[in-house]
Parts: structure tokens; sequence; C-alpha cells
């Protein structure tokens, strides 16, 4: 059974973007950039892979700061880039009034080319055990 889920992606990265479409073959949806072609709409978790980069567009801002509780119920973190440049996106998402799922993970996105989707065995195994941990959380 497949449950209201969305993956978003917020990177040029080949590799989160990979890992992205593998989360996303969870749900009905095929995972999308944000903001999304498809509004968010009572989705039981939202996903968003990132690329923290200290300053993010204004498109997502005004994303973020629009996915409150009746767009998302929960929202989860991929991010790639360290907890301090995270934060400020993780905080806007929070402000909004939905419930951040506390257990971010963060994973080295790579070279910034699309081409280069190269997921090792290691990373996707600790993807699927962090996935599976955030689904403990929901149920």
């Amino acid at each position: 059974m497949k449950m209201k889920l969305r993956v978003l992606t917020d990177t040029s990265k080949g590799k989160l973007l990979s890992i992205a479409s593998t989360l996303a073959s969870n749900s009905d949806y095929k995972a999308d950039i944000i903001p999304p072609a498809y509004p968010c709409e009572r989705e039981r978790l939202v996903i968003i892979v990132f690329t923290a980069k200290g300053k993010t567009t204004t498109t997502f801002d005004l994303f973020a700061k629009s996915l409150d509780k009746s767009r998302a119920q929960n929202v989860a973190f991929i991010v790639d880039g360290d907890a301090a440049k995270a934060e400020p996106v993780i905080n806007m998402i929070k402000e909004a009034g939905t419930n951040v799922i506390d257990d971010v993970l963060y994973i080295n996105g790579g070279l910034p080319f699309k081409f280069m989707k190269k997921v090792s065995a290691e990373e996707s195994a600790r993807v699927e055990e962090w996935f599976q941990g955030v689904l403990k959380k929901l149920a």
C-alpha cells in the first residue's frame, strides 16, 4: 500500500535526484522540483531533498512558508550540506506550522552534475534505513 507521500527537490546533483526518484517510487507521484507542478494537498509526508548552500531562492522560500498542516502533515529532509546551512530552511517549514521530522539525513551529494547519478550500495542502505525510521515515527 502506498501512502500519501510527495518527494520534492531543490538540487541539481544527480545523486540526490536519483535518491529522490527511488523514494518517490513509494508514492503515486514522481519526484518533483520545488515548487511542484501539482500543489501539495493533505499529504501525509513530504520529503524535501535539497542542497543547503546558505541562501535559498525566492520560489523555494514562498513554497516553504506556504507548507502548513493543510498541505503536509509531516515534512522530512535529506540534505546535501551542513546543519548550519540547512537550519534556516528547516525553521522556515516549522514556522509554517507543519510537523518536521527531527531525523534529518545528511548526505554528501557529490559533484553538481545531473548526469552523475551513482548512489553506492552503502548510501542506498542508509537512505532506506532512514526512510523506514521516518515511517515508524508516523505509525
